[in-house]
C-alpha cells in the first residue's frame, strides 16, 4: 500500500532548553518503479524464472515435459484445497523489481494457456492477485465464462486472457505504483496443465472481438418450440395447485382439444400467478432465435379480465411481453391469435441470458377468467 510515513528526530541539546524537530520522508513511492515496455513480460515459459509454489499437503505442483503448449514443458497442477488455509503459486514479471501499473494496466492483460488432464471443465477455480511489496493486493477471480477463448476447458489447449483493467484497484488495499508479482490462489479442486503465463499488450477492442467470436461459438436454440405441450401440464406448469386466489387447470373442449383455463381473483390475494417451462425446468435456449422468431398463442377471456404475461431468465431478469391492455376486442367465445416478435422485446439490451430462459410467467390483476391455447415459439 502506498503510504507516507513521517518520523521526527528529536535533537536534544544539553546546553539548550529548546527541542528542535525535523521532518524526514521515509517512503513515498518506489522511485525505481518501472513502466512496462511494449512487449510481453514472462511469468512462466519453459520452466525459467523464479516461479514459487506453496501447496503443502493439498496438492502437487510440478514442471512436466510430458505435454506443453509451446516448447517442451508446462506446469502440471493437481489440488484439493480441503482444510488448507491458502495454496497457490506465483512469480514476478520484472525480476522482482517494482512495476508501476497505474496507467499500463489499461493496455495490458494476463494471458496463459490451459487444458485439463482429463475430462472437461466449465470453470477454472483460480484467483489472480496483483501483489505489492507490502503484501497488499488486488484479487480477481479468473472467470472462464468471461476470459476463456472457447466454451469449455478440455484436453486441448485453450487461451485465457484477463485484462488488467478488470482488476479492482483500491488505494487502501494495493499500491498500484509498485507491483511485486502475480499470485495464483487455488480454490476448490482441479487438475490442469498451464503454460506460457505472460503479461501482454492488449486493448479493449481485442477483448470485445474475442468475446464476440466466443459468442458465435455458443449453440443456437431451436427456431420452433412448443411452449404449451398438451398432456404435460402438471410437469411444465407451477401454480396449478388451486387456492383461494386462482383456479388453474387443463381442460378439453367438445372436440377433445386441450387448453389452459385460468380463473383468478387477486383483490385480496397475492398468489394469482403461474408459470410454464417447456424444457423440464432446465434452461431454455433462445440464442439466435430472438432475431427471427415470435411467441404465438391464442386466448379467450371474460370481459374486463386484466392480466399480464412476462418472460424471465434464470438470473432473475424479467420483462413484460404482453398485457390485457393491448387487447381491443376479445370474448369468451372466440379465440384471438396473439403474435409477439421476440426482437421487439430487446432481451439482449435488458441483459437477458438468452440460453438461460426460465419461464413464461402469467400474473392476474384484480379478477378475471382467461383461456390459453397453442402457446409456441415459431419462425
Amino acid at each position: 500500500m502506498r503510504k507516507i510515513f513521517i518520523i521526527s528526530f528529536v535533537l536534544i541539546v544539553y546546553n539548550c532548553e529548546s527541542i528542535k524537530l525535523k521532518e524526514q520522508v521515509l517512503y513515498d513511492k518506489y522511485e525505481q518503479s518501472v513502466t512496462l515496455e511494449n512487449n510481453s513480460q514472462v511469468l512462466y515459459s519453459e520452466g525459467s524464472g523464479t516461479m514459487w509454489n506453496s501447496l503443502f499437503n493439498c496438492g502437487n505442483f510440478e514442471i512436466t515435459n510430458s505435454v506443453s503448449y509451446s516448447g517442451k514443458s508446462s506446469i502440471k497442477l493437481d489440488w484439493n484445497k480441503g482444510n488448507c488455509e491458502w495454496i497457490g503459486f506465483g512469480n514476478s514479471f520484472n525480476n522482482w523489481q517494482p512495476v508501476d501499473l497505474s496507467t499500463d494496466r489499461f493496455k495490458k492483460a494476463l494471458r496463459f494457456f490451459v487444458r485439463t488432464q482429463s475430462k472437461t471443465a466449465k470453470a477454472l477455480p483460480i484467483v489472480a492477485n496483483l501483489e505489492d511489496f507490502s503484501g497488499g493486493g488486488s484479487y480477481y477471480f479468473i472467470d472462464a465464462g468471461k476470459y476463456l477463448n472457447g466454451l469449455e476447458i478440455d484436453t486441448t489447449w485453450k487461451e485465457i486472457t484477463v485484462p488488467l483493467w478488470h482488476f479492482p484497484i483500491d488505494p487502501e488495499e494495493v499500491d498500484i505504483y509498485a507491483i511485486k508479482q502475480i499470485q495464483f490462489q487455488l480454490e476448490g479442486s482441479g487438475s490442469f496443465y498451464i503454460d506460457e503465463i505472460e503479461i501482454i499488450d492488449y486493448s479493449q477492442e481485442e477483448y470485445s472481438k474475442t468475446r464476440d467470436i466466443v459468442e458465435q461459438m455458443k449453440p443456437k436454440g431451436d427456431y420452433n418450440q412448443i411452449v404449451y405441450r398438451e398432456g404435460n401440464f402438471e410437469e411444465d406448469v407451477w401454480g396449478y395447485q388451486n387456492n383461494y386466489c386462482q383456479e388453474l387447470k387443463e381442460k378439453e373442449d367438445n372436440e377433445g382439444n386441450s387448453y389452459i383455463s385460468w380463473k383468478y381473483n387477486s383483490e385480496d390475494c397475492l398468489w394469482a400467478k403461474w408459470g410454464i417451462n417447456w424444457n423440464g425446468w432446465y434452461a431454455i435456449n433462445l440464442r439466435g432465435v430472438n432475431e427471427t422468431s415470435a411467441i404465438h398463442f391464442k386466448l379467450k377471456s371474460a370481459k374486463n379480465s386484466k392480466f399480464k404475461v412476462m418472460i424471465e431468465d434464470f438470473k432473475g431478469h424479467k420483462t413484460e411481453i404482453f398485457s390485457s391492455k393491448n387487447l381491443q376486442t376479445v370474448t369468451e367465445k372466440e379465440w384471438k391469435s396473439i403474435v409477439i416478435e421476440l426482437k421487439s422485446l430487446q432481451l439482449e439490451d435488458k441483459d437477458f441470458l438468452l440460453d438461460q430462459i426460465k419461464q413464461i410467467y402469467f400474473e392476474g390483476i384484480s379478477s378475471g377468467e382467461v383461456f390459453f391455447d397453442e402457446i409456441k415459439i415459431t419462425k
